[in-house]
């Protein structure tokens, strides 16, 4: 066996490892939906949804929004997005860790998308006295 053919052995084998991972994690998405951060102030005003690496895919303010400052509303925005990508991040790390290698994992937080620590119950008290989810 030649060289060449050692090599392509290699980058064949790579290349059914690579379609395998993406199959399992098609399956892991498939079963879960696309994984979102989701955060609302207590009064439910203000929520944000978004995906992992903080990416907004949603800002939903009600009607008794337009009574606040704009700069409070936009602070409480930009607060919720923070806990809302924490949120998407360590759903994301969760869901993957069942069909990729740590090494994997720690690329994802090299790209932006850190594994943080939550609350402990994933609910923190937000500044209008309600809670996050």
């Amino acid at each position: 066996m030649g060289n060449e053919d050692h090599v392509q052995d290699e980058l064949d084998r790579l290349g059914r490892s690579v379609a395998e991972t993406g199959d399992r994690v098609a399956a892991v998405v498939g079963r879960s939906g696309p994984i979102i951060g989701k955060a609302a102030s207590g009064d439910n005003a203000i929520s944000v949804s978004v995906s992992p690496g903080g990416m907004l895919r949603a800002v939903d303010l009600q009607p008794a929004v337009l009574a606040r400052h704009a700069d409070e509303v936009a602070r409480e925005v930009m607060r919720l997005a923070a806990q809302a990508t924490k949120i998407a991040n360590n759903r994301m790390h969760t869901s993957m860790r069942q069909v990729v290698s740590p090494a994997a994992s720690r690329n994802l937080a090299e790209l932006g998308m850190p594994d943080e620590p939550l609350p402990h119950d994933e609910h923190e008290p937000d500044e209008f006295g309600g809670v996050l989810s």
